[in-house]
């Protein structure tokens, strides 16, 4: 069955709450980042349709998003997922690291499904306010419960050395749970990948990628975003979407070039050298430290199945993107100029007429603006922990 009325919507699922109720949630976020601002100024200022919140296992999360509900802030959807007021869909999620030590997502349909796994959970973990939190559970017992409260699983910067399933713990997802992979849907493609990278790897081929911010300020949020194709702004629209069915589907990806990633290319601690070799680097050439922080790149190419891409068919394209306020000579001035003329951020980056930015900004802030879309920006490749740098000149290289 085709989908009809299809609506374009722009999503970053990945978002992460610094505090509710006054208290800390992700240690690693702002405090300033909260769930109404994230719905009512940061969505709106971004151009986002819907905003994935991955810290509502957190009870004061919970709690706040009850606030909410109770004040007519939000709505809950028959059919999943919690409208704003100002028509910005929220998805609850909640991102835990599981026994293997690496991070998944489980998006959950409604308040009862949160509180049915906030029950799962107490048991299982240390701290029930914060994020993030190690969960006495294997990924398959993750995936069964996020099945049973019907809700969509999601591998989380799968490829990242930090607590990515690809990155830290296998090279073959299905050696490790065998058919059970079957039951995986979705994979986070994460800041330092993209789709071309990823469909090195054979058993990818399945997984549906999105593209998020991991967004721990709110400057960052929607840094990655995806295009979804759907009818309506719920829940079950989105599983649809991220399962590809019923001519719902993910349209494209939008994110950063890997190479500005902050894990893209391995990186020695001991010289503070982000490897320049070719691929994979597993030990220092300066000092041979075997102790590196392995690359993103370097880990999918000792890992990877082809030399080069094998897309699956219909498989989206990947479009790279970097915020305005990253871009080289826009400053503060420049960026509010831009914000007042325009809708959001996203129009700016995608459908702005660059000769309407030229009017507003002048030649050279469109220029660059004209490169960033066509992929014309020169980037030096981050790692270990330090974010790439990008410059304007004769293009990525």
């Amino acid at each position: 069955m085709l989908c009809v009325n299809n609506r374009n919507l722009y999503a970053d699922l990945h978002i992460h709450i610094g505090s509710a109720r006054g208290r800390a949630v992700k240690i690693t976020a702002s405090r300033s980042l909260q769930l109404r601002s994230i719905i009512y100024q940061d969505a709106p200022l971004k151009g986002l349709d819907i905003v994935g919140i991955v810290d509502a296992g957190s009870m004061l999360v919970s709690a706040e998003l009850e606030e909410m509900l109770h004040a007519g802030d939000l709505a809950e959807l028959n059919k999943g997922g919690f409208l704003a007021r100002n028509g910005v869909l929220l998805i609850a999620g909640c991102e835990v690291e599981s026994r293997e030590g690496v991070h998944l997502i489980s998006y959950l349909p409604g308040l009862a499904a949160i509180k049915s796994w906030q029950q799962f959970l107490k048991t299982r973990v240390h701290n029930m306010q914060l994020s993030t939190q190690r969960v006495n559970a294997s990924i398959m017992d993750i995936v069964k419960i996020t099945e049973d409260l019907q809700g969509i699983f999601c591998l989380a910067h799968a490829f990242t050395p930090h607590k990515g399933v690809y990155g830290m713990w296998t090279d073959k997802l299905a050696r490790q749970i065998g058919a059970d992979i079957n039951h995986i849907k979705v994979l986070e493609l994460g800041l330092s990948s993209d789709t071309d990278m990823a469909d090195t790897l054979t058993e990818t081929r399945h997984f549906t990628y999105v593209s998020n911010s991991d967004a721990h300020s709110s400057p960052n949020i929607g840094r990655e975003f995806n295009r979804l194709e759907m009818t309506n702004k719920d829940f079950h629209e989105l599983r649809l979407c991220l399962e590809n069915k019923d001519g719902r589907r993910v349209v494209a990806n939008y994110g950063l070039h890997p190479r500005l990633g902050k894990y893209h290319r391995s990186f020695c601690p001991l010289c503070d050298k982000i490897s320049e070799e070719d691929p994979p680097v597993t030990s220092c050439s300066f000092c041979g430290n075997p102790k590196i922080v392995m690359g993103v790149y370097d880990r999918i190419v000792a890992i990877r199945d082809y030399d080069n891409c094998h897309h699956p068919e219909g498989r989206p394209p990947y479009f790279y993107r970097i915020p305005i306020k990253d871009l080289p000579g826009i400053g503060p001035v420049t960026y509010n100029k831009l914000r007042q003329a325009f809708a959001n951020e996203i129009e700016v980056m995608e459908t702005v007429p660059i000769e309407d930015i030229s009017r507003i900004t002048g030649e050279k802030t469109a220029a660059v603006i004209n490169d960033m879309r066509l992929g014309r920006l020169s980037i030096s490749p981050g790692g270990g922990g330090k974010y790439g740098k990008v410059s304007q000149d004769s293009g990525c290289h």
